[in-house]
């Protein structure tokens, strides 16, 4: 998005697009007054709005502004001329006189000779870069942004005042001045302080030497009599992807009273609690987990199989804030610029989807069943909520605002995803058997083995080791776990039977998987943030070191397996939950999860040998489930 303002009109600049917009006529016919014995055929724009009795208001602002002469000159224009009593000039005088030239002079004038006799109704373009609709033509309801036109004293049968230099038709009221989607954010009185604050932050305004009137040299630096400004910003145009300048776009953007604003970040906040120093653990490390019970007591190895955190450990190191950033803390800076972004995310949809976001553009109410996508390309729903939070709906030029007093989506679907993993960070089989990506088409699924709930899943995926079936072997998978936020979690596990690989397998030949889970992250022991290890045992996880730090050799070794799993259809095993007190979601840091058997599984022969995993879900606990 580029926008440029002008500071002072001397040369209107018309895009080819509004002109062709405006109607099916030749250029010539817009740069021609028709030939008319009417008394002001023969009189400027200017002469005729200073002589009529009933546009003395007008005339006043016109010539307080110097609009006088741009009016008295030879260039076509179509005024629409609002009458006397209709606005206060008395307001306006106490106004910007920037303001009033934009939001009200050029509101009521545009290039070019508009006629009333078109055929059918026009969008005008006007000075200030708005699209106003020029209606009801060929009738005696002729009007201009919905605003009746008062016909013509001499010739009531026509509503148009020819002058040598263009059209004048008389309002009863002026034409509304509407803030774009952009404007509104930047300028409204009413705008919010906390998204305009947001929003101001990413603002660039460079002056365009190239279209800018040069004017005097005053000691030594050049002055422009006509600056030209390019308004650029970062989060709408590029974060946002929306072009919410542009007039010719449809948009509705959601607007948090600074009351929702507060609330919604301290709530997305929580979920991204970074530390200057993330330890985390690189599976590309050759020692990490490599034996079963590799560096623990003898007498319990057989028992313990569980990796141990010192080995391979990492740590990232966040990025500073930047110089002059409000926030110099590194942790608090990332988490205050995520959240906020995050917060704005999906604020911004266009109503030109009218598939799914139409019903913003007619006003309609939301059904459960309604879903609609943000620019950013983020499908939401909870839209009955959203009209519930709605406080008001500003008509925009281009759209719609929204001020909502509350975050009207779904965590899960915006700041708080459900994460599934198949990124394996490493393979231990003692033969050196790796892993191999399967795919199974969902056409070609048994639904009695799996019938996936999602459909825009169109295959069935999983990772799978290849340790052969007459091996004694033991295989392990470790996961990294990516994108994981300072919140809860439940963790299961979608493990897949082998049959699904061939569902004509005998009964005899089908069997169930027993394994250990583990987990690999970063917590507070005795106020420290270390790396720690544990094991799942379906509710929580028993951690392997004891409030001294010590081995927790009893908890873990009184754990129990999961047993019986996936041994005639995919399922999915509920491993616990489990709370991360550090955010790693934009770092190159993660936790990590490792499956694997139970090292006495070694010479048993009734469960599956071959690790086949579809995925490791991570999903949030809302906060009324954790209390």
């Amino acid at each position: 998005m580029s926008m440029k303002y002008i500071n002072k009109v001397k040369v209107a600049i018309v895009a080819c697009g509004a002109l062709a917009a405006t109607a099916c006529t030749d250029y010539l016919d817009y740069n021609q007054v028709p030939q008319s014995t009417d008394p002001t055929a023969d009189k400027t724009l200017w002469e005729n709005i200073a002589e009529n009795e009933n546009l003395t208001d007008f005339a006043a602002v016109l010539k307080r502004l110097g609009y006088d002469k741009v009016l008295d000159a030879s260039r076509t224009y179509t005024v629409w001329a609002p009458q006397n009593g209709s606005f206060s000039v008395e307001e306006l005088a106490l106004m910007d006189s920037t303001k009033v030239e934009r939001q009200f002079l050029k509101n009521a004038i545009a290039d070019y000779a508009h006629r009333e006799t078109d055929i059918n109704d026009t969008v005008v373009y006007m000075l200030n870069g708005k699209l106003v609709k020029f209606s009801n033509k060929n009738s005696s309801k002729l009007a201009f942004d919905g605003k009746e036109l008062i016909p013509n004293e001499t010739n009531p049968a026509t509503f148009n005042y020819p002058s040598t230099n263009g059209l004048l038709y008389i309002a009863s009221s002026p034409a509304t001045f509407r803030y774009n989607g952009y404007e509104y954010l930047r300028e409204s009185e009413d705008m919010p302080n906390m998204m305009a604050a947001y929003v101001a932050h990413y603002e660039s305004r460079v002056l365009d030497e190239a279209n800018s009137v040069k004017g005097a040299i005053i000691d030594g630096v050049q002055h422009y009599d006509d600056s030209v400004i390019i308004v650029s910003n970062i989060l709408t145009d590029r974060m946002l992807r929306a072009q919410l300048n542009n007039e010719d776009s449809l948009y509705t953007v959601l607007i948090p009273t600074d009351t929702a604003w507060n609330r919604a970040y301290a709530e997305i906040a929580s979920y991204y609690n970074y530390v200057e120093k993330i330890p985390y653990q690189d599976l590309s490390h050759k020692d990490v987990g490599l034996n079963p019970g590799a560096e623990w007591n003898s007498k319990i190895k057989n028992l313990i199989n569980i990796m141990d955190a010192s080995k391979g450990k990492m740590e990232v190191v966040l990025a500073a804030a930047p110089i002059g950033a409000e926030i110099q803390e590194t942790g608090a800076y990332w988490a205050d610029s995520i959240a906020k972004r995050l917060l704005t995310n999906d604020l911004v949809f266009s109503e030109k989807s009218g598939k799914h976001n139409g019903k913003f553009m007619t006003g309609q109410s939301f059904k459960e069943s309604d879903s609609i996508c943000s620019t950013t390309g983020n499908w939401l729903s909870n839209l009955v909520v959203l009209d519930e939070l709605t406080e008001e709906v500003i008509q925009l030029s281009n759209g719609h605002a929204r001020m909502i007093n509350g975050f009207p989506f779904d965590p899960e679907e915006t700041y708080a995803p459900v994460i599934k993993s198949r990124n394996v960070g490493r393979v231990v089989t003692a033969t050196g058997y790796k892993t191999t990506d399967e795919s199974i088409d969902r056409s070609l699924l048994d639904p009695s083995m799996c019938v996936l709930d999602d459909e825009k899943e169109t295959a069935l995926r999983y990772v799978k080791t290849n340790v052969p079936e007459t091996s004694t072997a033991l295989s392990e998978l470790n996961f990294y776990l990516d994108g994981v936020l300072s919140t809860t979690y439940d963790v299961s596990l979608v493990m897949v039977p082998a049959c699904i690989e061939n569902p004509e397998m005998p009964e005899a030949d089908r069997k169930p998987y027993s394994i250990f889970v583990d987990i690999n992250y970063a917590d507070y022991v005795n106020g420290e943030l270390k790396l720690v290890t544990g094991r799942f045992n379906g509710e929580k996880v028993v951690p392997a070191l004891n409030e001294k730090g010590n081995a927790n050799t009893s908890g873990l070794r009184s754990l129990k397996a999961f047993t019986g799993v996936a041994k005639e259809k995919v399922d999915t095993v509920k491993l616990g939950r489990i709370t991360f007190p550090v955010c790693y979601a934009g770092t190159d840091a993660k936790p990590n999860i490792k499956v694997m058997y139970p090292f006495n599984l070694k010479m048993d022969k009734s469960c599956e040998r071959n690790l086949r995993i579809a995925n490791v879900i991570l999903e949030p606990v809302v906060e009324d489930e954790k209390e």
